[in-house]
């Protein structure tokens, strides 16, 4: 019996690890520079372009305003191992520093009957620390 129940919780660990949506979230954010505050990622929107892929990373352009669009179904689940840049007028990236970055989380809402999942993150470069990564504003 005990050797059941190891043998049930293996597979389940293997098989949740093993899911694509559990992969960890691998999102590259390129941010205009001088952005500070909120900025949310909306998807599953029609006529939207699909996340390209920059190795391993789905890169999400973030407008002036804040926000991103894209026709991919959903973000990825698991550990949070994003990047964040902001990039100027001739596409030159700067790196943020993870203190400068709050993870605000995800959500999503329903409009005609499709599901738009989002995720939310706000980024400051005023107020950078850990309270902020940790609380945001």
């Amino acid at each position: 019996m005990k050797s059941m129940l190891v043998i049930v919780l293996l597979l389940a660990l293997t098989t949740g690890c093993g899911s694509k949506y559990n992969r960890g979230t691998y999102d590259l954010y390129l941010i205009p520079e001088g952005y500070e505050g909120i900025i949310r990622v909306n998807y599953n929107i029609d006529g939207a372009p699909q996340l390209q892929r920059e190795g391993e990373y789905d890169v999400i352009h973030v407008n002036e305003s804040g926000k991103a669009e894209t026709s991919t179904p959903t973000f990825d689940y698991g550990t949070v191992i994003d990047q964040y840049y902001y990039v100027d007028e001739e596409g030159n990236r700067t790196e943020i520093d993870p203190l400068c970055v709050n993870a605000r989380g995800t959500g999503g809402s329903e409009f005609d009957g499709k599901s738009i999942p989002h995720t939310e993150i706000e980024v400051t470069r005023s107020a950078c620390g850990e309270d902020f990564q940790v609380n945001g504003s």
